[in-house]
Formats: C-alpha cells, sequence, structure tokens
C-alpha cells in the first residue's frame, strides 16, 4: 500500500484527536507520555482513524511494527493540553 506510513499518521492524529481530552481527564494530567497516547491509539484507531483500508494494513503489523509507526506519528515526549 502506498504511503502507509502517512495514511496511519492520519489516522492515528484523529484518533488522538477524538480520545485525547478523555485519556487525559481520567488520567487527571496535562499531559501524557508518547507510550501512554501509543497505547490508546493502538486500542482505539479502528473506532477513530477514518480510513479502513489503512487500518486493515495496520492491524496485520506486529505490536513492535505498529509501535514504531505511532512513535513517527507521535514523536514528542509528552501531549496535552
Amino acid at each position: 500500500m502506498d504511503d502507509l506510513q502517512k495514511r496511519i499518521t492520519r489516522a492515528a492524529g484523529n484518533t488522538w484527536q477524538a480520545i485525547g481530552g478523555d485519556i487525559l481527564q481520567v488520567a487527571e494530567a496535562d499531559s501524557v507520555t508518547q507510550e501512554e497516547v501509543i497505547e490508546a491509539v493502538i486500542d482505539y484507531i479502528q473506532d477513530y482513524g477514518r480510513d479502513e483500508e489503512a487500518i486493515a494494513e495496520f492491524n496485520r503489523l506486529s505490536l513492535e511494527d505498529k509501535t514504531e509507526m505511532l512513535r513517527k506519528a507521535f514523536p514528542l515526549a509528552r501531549y496535552g493540553w
């Protein structure tokens, strides 16, 4: 699939936009770590990613490959308000 990284980065961003506020409220924090964002996005990208074809390809990857792709999508150490 062409540009899978770009498509997953976009889908991951859509997912974080949809769930990020709730994650921060539950954590009772102004920010969460990159790893926490990646875990949450892996759990919810199917629901909020809005790119079924790319997400289907993403779901075929190993956890390590998924994590590597999402580290590229979320390069900062922390994400928050």
